[in-house]
């Protein structure tokens, strides 16, 4: 991710943003950005302070301000203290972004566990509901945006992953309900990323991120900073008649298929209605083709 960041628009001066799971991935490249257009932020990560810092230093030699904050989303009793933290330090909340989830893989079912389901539940939605009545009275103040984050998986039902993606599901859910209870307030809003090159995918051989990125239509995976921009927007005064939708960050994944995934099929096809070369499918699969033309 490029940190070489030059704004000469600063959509965010005066707004303050409490960003979860901040200090690396996608939610360290949105505070990285969200600092670079003048809001003060709160970096909240779980276990990494070094990390956390890291991005606290970033923003301020971009001219920002910002806090790190320790708060492990999924547990109830650690949400007062991100939010006290934040109305200590800046006075105000502008900007909720439930960035922060596990992905806890399971390649069988037997895999998912009681407690699998409920640390994924508790991080990628209970926390962030929780975390979203705390914050509602200082947003109604502001006038301010909360931002959900989704995945493009979930609306596949992917054989994969059951804790997760139904969790994802209900934040697909939980969003628009939220933004028709807050408006005209709070706007409530969410990002939907596809495949992100961050650390749930390092551990991947180079053949796995060559086949993903071979499954979308921009022929590559998104950078945290494609999500974050797509975020920024969401969050900006850019958006402001924008609420209750989700903007998919996925290169196509979910709407489109990459056309030289068929592009041997089109090839094969002569010109003509329902022509096709049999070299190529074979007199059975013609007559399949051929059915109802």
């Amino acid at each position: 991710m490029s940190e070489d960041l030059k704004i000469t628009d600063k959509k965010l001066v005066g707004k303050t943003a409490i960003i979860t799971g901040a200090s690396r991935g996608m939610g360290r490249a949105a505070a990285i950005l969200f600092g670079a257009h003048g809001a003060d932020v709160v970096v909240n990560y779980q276990k990494d302070k070094e990390a956390a810092d890291q991005v606290v230093s970033k923003i301020r030699e971009l001219g920002g301000k910002a806090i790190a904050v320790k708060a492990d989303v999924g547990k109830i009793s650690e949400l007062p203290g991100l939010i006290d933290a934040c109305i200590k330090e800046f006075g105000k909340l502008d900007i909720l972004y439930h960035n922060a989830a596990i992905h806890w893989v399971a390649g069988e079912l037997e895999d998912v566990t009681e407690e699998v389901w409920d640390v994924t539940y508790n991080s990628i939605i209970k926390g962030p509901f929780f975390l979203t009545k705390l914050a509602i009275p200082h947003l109604q103040k502001s006038k301010g945006s909360i931002l959900f984050t989704s995945t493009s998986s979930a609306g596949t039902a992917t054989p994969a992953d059951p804790h997760y993606m139904t969790a994802k599901n209900a934040v697909n859910a939980l969003y628009r309900i939220l933004a028709g209870w807050l408006a005209p307030e709070v706007r409530v809003n969410c990002v939907v990323p596809g495949f992100v090159m961050t650390d749930m995918f390092r551990h991947h051989p180079p053949q796995m991120w060559d086949a993903l990125a071979g499954m979308v239509p921009m022929h590559r995976m998104a950078t945290p900073m494609d999500v974050a921009n797509a975020a920024l927007y969401l969050v900006s005064d850019d958006a402001s008649y924008v609420t209750g939708v989700s903007v998919e960050v996925d290169g196509g994944r979910s709407s489109a298929i990459p056309r030289r995934n068929i592009l041997p099929a089109l090839q094969a096809m002569k010109p003509g209605l329902g022509h096709y070369d049999k070299s190529a499918y074979g007199e059975a699969a013609i007559k399949t083709m051929d059915v109802g033309l």
